[in-house]
């Protein structure tokens, strides 16, 4: 892998915030697994931008060992992982939502209230970690 610049990191926060956009368009427009997983990915790319402001790589899709992670060695951090406990649950939609069959074998049934709650997470991680990304 060739070595991260040290502005890479921007570039992760501008597709973590793209994702973030679609998250909320395809909510809008009733479609859950699209939403889960721009969530998933807003969440993983936006945590992976800020451990690269670090000078960490994780290559993992785990959005709950990303926020473990941030919050061992970001400082300042600290209580993000008791903050963000449900984000936890977004990792399987990098799967389920994507894959075909994905959904059926991880037990995921894609709705309303699921599309939401993962739209909350990424909101309640994106408004902790706003001052963070600037």
């Amino acid at each position: 892998m060739s070595r991260l610049n040290s502005e890479d990191w921007r570039n992760w926060i501008k597709y973590a915030e793209r994702d973030r956009k679609e998250a909320f368009d395809a909510l809008s427009r009733e479609s859950w697994s699209e939403a889960c997983s721009h969530a998933q990915q807003s969440c993983e790319k936006l945590l992976k931008g800020l451990l690269l402001k670090e000078n960490i790589f994780l290559p993992i899709h785990d959005v709950k060992r990303l926020v473990d992670e941030a919050s061992m060695k970001i400082e300042g951090l600290k209580e993000l992982k008791s903050i963000l406990s449900d984000t936890s649950s977004l990792t399987v939609h990098y799967y389920a939502a994507r894959y075909p069959d994905a959904a059926t074998r991880f037990k995921v049934k894609y709705n309303k209230e699921i599309a939401v709650k993962c739209v909350e997470a990424l909101d309640k991680l994106w408004n902790y970690l706003r001052e963070y990304v600037k």
